[in-house]
């Protein structure tokens, strides 16, 4: 399969009718200059270059692309080893000319009407507006037309992104999977989630976010790793491979410690199974995307009502945003080049025009509300949790006192939360599942929870 960079450039042009000047992040330092974080590309100058140089930039007219690059110090390759050339680099990802970033001044200035984009590293931001006159800012600030066309153009996936997305999502489970048969009790968060990274990196991978791997799953972004695993835990994996592309995964799965469930947590878990399997049934064209997050949200209310926690019917529960005190999260959210797709542009790739955040607790965290169309990945994730800090707010209290059993819901303090979250392509007929392949029906886990070497036997060993 062809690089699809040339296209995605003259698409961009065609939307455009300017010329596009972009830019790609520089290497930041952890502490000394030396010391680097791990570099990542920008998203959308990696969707338009397939470039992943540090401080290189782009001017794009007409379809044809000008790559600028820095030029290696003397002294490269005594540390680095021999590097390709400016030229061969250019020419690996199709760019048609290339030049040393000192020369990236000079051509700016031979262009009239240059649209530029922000990215993450404000230095690089800085020299993007200087050169385009442009004012940016990160997240917010960019001009209407180039932010319009790069959403239109990402949103959707061709097939080589398809392929690529793919390709995570086959990283994704052999990590889950190694989880899985390493979880014991006695074992350690630390230990699952230096396992669950340590199979991405040994893949060829990176993760896409921090991993999430708790037994305090109530907390929806624990990334502390500080507790043992225990008999009566349940653990909330939330993980996902990024591949050389940049393409991501994002899956959660979340299963009991000790290899089975009990009935308690069998029954929550099977509820929002039930949700999570309708929702992905509706990825089709033409589905308001906020009808699924209100259609799981009815479901978990009515299992919700069946177990004694809402006193009121699931109409009422979602009407009033009494079931978001247990739901308190959106749906899911656009996939792709960033796991939260296109999130530095704020809500205007993932809402519909004329379309606004709700504002009732819980469903005002839905992060999307478009109609699906062919081609756009997503995430449906629904959860059920037992949050303290909600719980006890008084003013929640207060106004759900009628409709939610408070001292039932009380007595399930501890037991932590449940997400089951699969990466969904919205095709012409039936939604293709992307990561499929990860065991989520209750008996597919019990046969392979622990069903390996714990993770300080493939460690130490």
């Amino acid at each position: 399969m062809s690089l699809p960079f040339a296209a995605r450039r003259a698409a961009l042009s065609r939307l455009t009718g300017a010329p596009v000047l972009l830019v790609n992040n520089g290497e930041r330092s952890r502490n000394l200059p030396m010391n680097r974080l791990p570099f990542r590309s920008d998203s959308s100058f990696l969707y338009f270059t397939g470039c992943t140089q540090p401080c290189a930039a782009a001017i794009i007219e007409e379809g044809a692309c000008t790559l600028f690059l820095e030029a290696p110090a003397p002294d490269d390759a005594l540390w680095h080893g021999s590097q390709p050339s400016l030229a061969e680099q250019a020419a690996a990802v199709g760019a048609e000319r290339v030049a040393s970033l000192e020369d990236l001044e000079a051509a700016c200035k031979k262009h009239a009407n240059l649209l530029s984009l922000s990215v993450p590293d404000p230095e690089m931001t800085a020299l993007a507006s200087r050169l385009s006159g442009q004012a940016l800012a990160y997240p917010g600030k960019n001009p209407d037309k180039l932010v319009d066309a790069i959403i239109q153009l990402r949103r959707r996936r061709d097939d080589w992104d398809v392929a690529e997305q793919r390709k995570a999502a086959v990283v994704t489970t052999k990590a889950h999977l190694a989880a899985m048969r390493a979880t014991r009790v006695g074992g350690h968060e630390r230990q699952l989630a230096a396992l669950f990274d340590g199979v991405i990196a040994a893949e060829g991978a990176t993760c896409g976010y921090q991993s999430i791997v708790t037994v305090r799953g109530e907390v929806l972004h624990n990334h502390h790793y500080i507790h043992p695993l225990q008999a009566g835990d349940l653990l909330l994996l939330d993980g996902g491979a990024e591949v050389a592309s940049g393409y991501s995964s994002d899956v959660t799965r979340t299963w009991p410690v000790n290899g089975r469930f009990d009935l308690r947590q069998r029954a929550m878990y099977a509820l929002c199974l039930e949700a999570q399997k309708w929702g992905i049934e509706q990825v089709r064209p033409g589905t308001r995307y906020r009808d699924i997050h209100f259609g799981c949200m009815k479901i978990i209310a009515s299992g919700l009502r069946s177990e004694g926690l809402l006193r009121c019917d699931a109409e009422e529960a979602v009407e009033t945003g009494a079931v978001g005190l247990f739901f308190p999260h959106g749906v899911g959210h656009l996939l792709g080049l960033d796991v939260h797709d296109l999130e530095n542009f704020g809500d205007r790739p993932a809402y519909a025009p004329g379309r606004k955040r709700p504002t009732q607790f819980g469903a005002r965290y839905l992060r999307m509300d478009l109609d699906l169309e062919p081609g756009i990945v997503l995430t449906i994730e629904p959860g059920i949790y037992f949050v303290p800090a909600i719980l006890h707010d008084p003013t929640l209290r207060a106004e759900h006192l009628e409709r939610v059993d408070f001292e039932k819901a009380e007595s399930f303090l501890g037991f932590g939360g449940i997400r089951i979250e699969d990466d969904v392509l919205v095709t012409e007929a039936a939604p293709e599942v992307l990561t499929a392949a990860i065991p989520k029906e209750i008996d597919a886990l019990e046969a392979v929870i622990g069903a390996g070497l714990s993770a300080e036997e493939r460690f130490f060993a």
